[in-house]
C-alpha cells in the first residue's frame, strides 16, 4: 500500500495525499478526513526511517505507558527490557499522559518507525490503531487492560479481584467491617474488576457494603486524597480504607497525614500495588504486591516469540495470562479493638 494506492482509494490525487500526511492546511476539511480514514483502513503509515522499507525489521520495540508517574510501569520496563536487549532491540518509551489523543500520536511515531514488537498499557484499549498494528504484521502484547472486543492479542494482567478479596480478608481478620473502597475508573479493567473484587470479597465474609464508603479516585493521587476528604466528612467514619493503585493509597496516606489522623491508630490503611518508599514511611503502608519485573519478562518473551516466528506467528491463538498477587503485611492496619475513638 502505497501513496499512489491510497489517493485511488480517496478519490484524489497523490499530492493531495502527501499534502494531508504532511498536515497541509490548504486541503479542505472534508478531502483530509476522507484520506485519513482511508490510511486508517489500510493500514498505512509513513515508515520514518526508510519510506520503501514497509517490512524492514529496524530491531526497535515499543513500550507504551498511560502514566509515567506510576511506579508499577517503570518496575516492568526493567524485566522487559532486560530480555529485549539480550535479543539485541532495543525500546522506543512512549508516554500517553492518560490522554487518548497523546495516545494516538504516540502510536503513529511508533507505526512510522517501524517497531518491530508493541508492548503496550493502553488509556483507551479499543483505539482503531490496535487494529492498524496488526493489519500491517506488527504483533501486540497487552498489559493490565482489556479490549471491550474479541481478544485479538496476547493479554497479560494480575488476579485483580483475588488481590482486593486478599486485603479485605486480612481487614476482616483484624476485625474492621467498616471498610472503605477508593476505586479506580469503571471504564479500565483494573478500576472494574477491584471494585468487583471488593464487593465478592465483603459478601463473602458476610459483611454488607456500606455504598457511601465507596469513593472513586480515579487512580491518582489527588482522587486518592480528595477521597479521604470525603470520608471524613461521614458521620460514621470507616475504620479502615482501601487504595485501588498506589498513587491512590499515596494521595490518601497524604490526606490523612494532613489532616492529623493517626494510622493505624485512628483508621487502618492498605492498598493495591507496591511503589518505592511504602516500606519507609511512619507507618510503612501494607499493599498488595504484583511481580512487576516478571510481567515484564514474561510480556517480553510472548511478544519476542511472535516476532520470530514472522507471519508463523499469526497462527497462534491470542493467550491470556493471569499472575498471582502476594499480600506484603507492614505496620498501617491494626485490629479493631487498638483504634482510638472506636
Amino acid at each position: 500500500m502505497n501513496q499512489r494506492d491510497i489517493a485511488k482509494l480517496a478519490g484524489v490525487s497523490s499530492a493531495t495525499v502527501s499534502r494531508v500526511i504532511n498536515k497541509d492546511k490548504k486541503v479542505s476539511p472534508k478531502t483530509a478526513k476522507k484520506v485519513l480514514q482511508v490510511i486508517k483502513e489500510n493500514g498505512y503509515v509513513q515508515n520514518a526511517m526508510a519510506r520503501n522499507l514497509r517490512m524492514a525489521n529496524t530491531k526497535t520495540i515499543g513500550y507504551l505507558v498511560p502514566d509515567i508517574k506510576n511506579p508499577f510501569f517503570i518496575a516492568m520496563l526493567s524485566g522487559f527490557q532486560e530480555m529485549c536487549f539480550k535479543q539485541g532491540y532495543d525500546i522506543i518509551f512512549e508516554n500517553a499522559a492518560d490522554d487518548p489523543e497523546k495516545e494516538k500520536k504516540a502510536l503513529e511515531t511508533l507505526l512510522r518507525y517501524r517497531v518491530a514488537g508493541l508492548l503496550a498499557v493502553f488509556v483507551d484499549s479499543d483505539n482503531e490503531y490496535i487494529d492498524v498494528f496488526g493489519n500491517m504484521g506488527i504483533p501486540v502484547v497487552m498489559i493490565d487492560r482489556k479490549s471491550s472486543g474479541v481478544q485479538k492479542n496476547d493479554y497479560l494482567m494480575i488476579d485483580n479481584m483475588g488481590g482486593v478479596g486478599q486485603i479485605v480478608d486480612y481487614l476482616v481478620s483484624l476485625g474492621h467491617t467498616d471498610i472503605a473502597m477508593i476505586y479506580g475508573p469503571q471504564d479500565l479493567t483494573p478500576g472494574v474488576e477491584r471494585l468487583n473484587g471488593f464487593r465478592k470479597a465483603m459478601k463473602k465474609n458476610g459483611i454488607p457494603v456500606k455504598e457511601e464508603y465507596l469513593i472513586p479516585g480515579l487512580f491518582t493521587e489527588e482522587g486518592g486524597y480528595h477521597a479521604v476528604q470525603e470520608l471524613s466528612q461521614l458521620k460514621n467514619r470507616p475504620t479502615a480504607m482501601i487504595g485501588g493503585n498506589n498513587l491512590t493509597t499515596m494521595g490518601a496516606y497524604k490526606a490523612l497525614v494532613d489532616y492529623k489522623v493517626s494510622i493505624p491508630e485512628e483508621v487502618s490503611l492498605a492498598g493495591f500495588d507496591d511503589f518505592p518508599f511504602a516500606a519507609h514511611l511512619q507507618p510503612p503502608v501494607t499493599v498488595i504486591k504484583r511481580p512487576n519485573t516478571n510481567m515484564g519478562r514474561i510480556a517480553a518473551e510472548l511478544l519476542l516469540e511472535r516476532i520470530s516466528k514472522g507471519e508463523e506467528g499469526k497462527d497462534i491463538q491470542p493467550r491470556s495470562i493471569v499472575m498471582p498477587t502476594q499480600l506484603c503485611i507492614r505496620e498501617s492496619c491494626t485490629q479493631i479493638s487498638s483504634l482510638k475513638n472506636k
